[in-house]
């Protein structure tokens, strides 16, 4: 049984020990909470169960637990310049045994765990039965989802950490090009520039699971949204750019 808002305060007793002010912190606190609405919004589409809901928002709201203290250790949310932060999550409520702060039945434990785990990663681990399963494609679509929502009301400083200025004047390396144009997820060490950051962000659509997530970016508008942020100023770069608005578009219907 999961009593949920036990969770809740649980959590808001965990992060009450890093300073809400540090703007990165203030950030993921944030996003926790839109990414547990995110999954509801997913759940209530799909029609599942109570249980399953509770279930899915208490993923949500541990999936980025340790980002807290990556910050707080690192300052940087670089994973492949610090730790890979859904490893470290999950190493602080199950090795560390932090998670029984949140629920005491442990029929869960492994479902947390595994969606956790897999909710970062490039391509899904394989082995999973279908009810885990489930869970990590809800966590995974929900964490996405939110990005968009970060990324829209965030200033580019915080999110690509330079000027908007500076990402105008970039241009989009082949590769990047390349995957976004054939509409698929880029692997994040491709990247060069930040302009091919921010492409990467939004080629979160090629990697939705679930239909109802392609209609949550629908309704609200995120692929015009994303682009909009950002006007390349060299004239082939801003070609290509408009292009790849169009396979967005294209994608989502």
């Amino acid at each position: 049984m999961i009593d949920f808002q036990k969770a809740r305060l649980a959590f808001r007793d965990y992060v009450s020990q890093y300073d809400e002010n540090i703007p990165s912190i203030r950030l993921k606190l944030i996003h926790t909470y839109e990414v547990m609405k995110c999954s509801d919004y997913i759940c209530e589409q799909l029609g599942l169960s109570q249980e399953d809901k509770e279930l899915s928002a208490l993923i949500s709201l541990l999936h980025d637990i340790g980002r807290f203290e990556q910050w707080m250790r690192y300052e940087s949310f670089a994973d492949y310049k610090t730790i890979d932060h859904a490893l470290f999550s999950s190493q602080l409520l199950f090795d560390e045994g932090l998670i029984r702060a949140f629920i005491t039945d442990t029929q869960y434990d492994q479902i947390i765990k595994d969606a956790i785990e897999q909710h970062n990663k490039y391509k899904i681990d394989e082995g999973f039965d279908e009810r885990t399963l489930l869970f990590i494609h809800l966590i995974r679509d929900a964490d996405k989802l939110d990005n968009f929502r970060v990324k829209d009301e965030e200033d580019i400083e915080t999110t690509l950490y330079v000027s908007l200025q500076q990402v105008n004047q970039e241009t989009i390396s082949p590769k990047i090009y390349d995957q976004f144009y054939h509409q698929q997820l880029i692997y994040g060490p491709t990247r060069i520039t930040h302009l091919d950051m921010w492409l990467s962000y939004i080629a979160f659509i090629f990697d939705l699971h679930f239909p109802e997530s392609l209609q949550y970016i629908k309704e609200n508008n995120w692929v015009n949204r994303s682009f909009d942020r950002l006007h390349p100023i060299d004239e082939k770069t801003y070609q290509q750019y408009m292009i790849l608005k169009q396979r967005a578009l294209d994608y989502i219907g």
